[in-house]
């Protein structure tokens, strides 16, 4: 038997070659500027939610990042910037408050200049993993220190009759029942109520096909443009046009002006 050794020599070369490219200096240069890069976003991170976490304190809501939720403190971080941007006197309405901690940030950000936020749920947890139970209580503890900023209402979005709504809202968060059914309903009846340039934001955005739908939808009206993204919060913004929709002269027109 015959055994090609220029093959298996090249082959020991190539591994060689591989090998001492691994420990070269400029691969060690690369590593260890991943790993500062990696490092400083983490000291980053930290000073952002030290800074943000005073802030909420000062508002009201120092207690907002120890409230069990399924939103993330960066999602958290991106509702108050939200809820801060809104003009003075602003009106928000979230469905879907759980124990309050988006409710605690969304409060935060509109009370900086006299807004006002409106809480829709059941607080029975009907929407939610386990057992249905009563959280109202202790939804009230969390948000006791921005209370005077926070209007709950205690029922299922679709139940909620229309002179209970606000007139005009500057920022909708919706955060309830998931499916499509329920949250295409939610759009329907609330985002009309948004004023130009106004905010609405989704929660699992990425995770639910229902909302992702509702979303793709709203786009595709030309209404509605995409405002930003943090995790699994996504928000549109309702469109302020500069300059109106063209429209060609009709017939009669046409003939008028000969």
């Amino acid at each position: 038997m015959t055994i090609d050794v220029s093959s298996t020599k090249g082959s020991e070369d190539a591994a060689g070659s591989a090998s001492s490219l691994a420990t070269t200096p400029d691969s060690l240069w690369n590593r260890a500027g991943i790993n500062i890069a990696y490092r400083l976003r983490q000291v980053s991170q930290s000073i952002e939610l030290a800074t943000m976490r005073r802030r909420l304190r000062r508002l009201g809501a120092g207690n907002v990042y120890s409230i069990p939720t399924w939103t993330t403190r960066w999602e958290l971080n991106a509702l108050f910037a939200l809820a801060s941007a809104c003009p003075p006197g602003a009106v928000a309405l979230e469905v879907g408050s759980y124990l309050g901690a988006s409710s605690c940030c969304l409060a935060a950000g509109l009370a900086r200049a006299g807004g006002r936020l409106v809480c829709v749920d059941t607080w029975q947890n009907d929407t939610l993993p386990g057992d249905p139970h009563d959280v109202f209580a202790e939804f009230e503890r969390n948000v006791r220190g921005l209370r005077a900023s926070i209007t709950p209402i205690r029922a299922r979005s679709s139940e909620i009759p229309a002179a209970d709504l606000p007139e005009k809202l500057h920022l909708i968060f919706l955060d309830g029942d998931h499916r499509y059914e329920a949250i295409h309903a939610e759009f329907e009846l609330l985002a009309p109520r948004i004023v130009e340039g106004g905010v609405l934001a989704f929660h699992d955005a990425i995770a639910f096909e229902g909302v992702a739908r509702t979303i793709g939808e709203a786009l595709t009206s030309g209404r509605w443009q995409f405002g930003g993204h943090v995790d699994n919060l996504i928000w549109l913004r309702r469109v302020r046009w500069i300059v109106p929709e063209h429209h060609p002269p009709s017939h009669a027109t046409r003939h008028a002006s000969r």
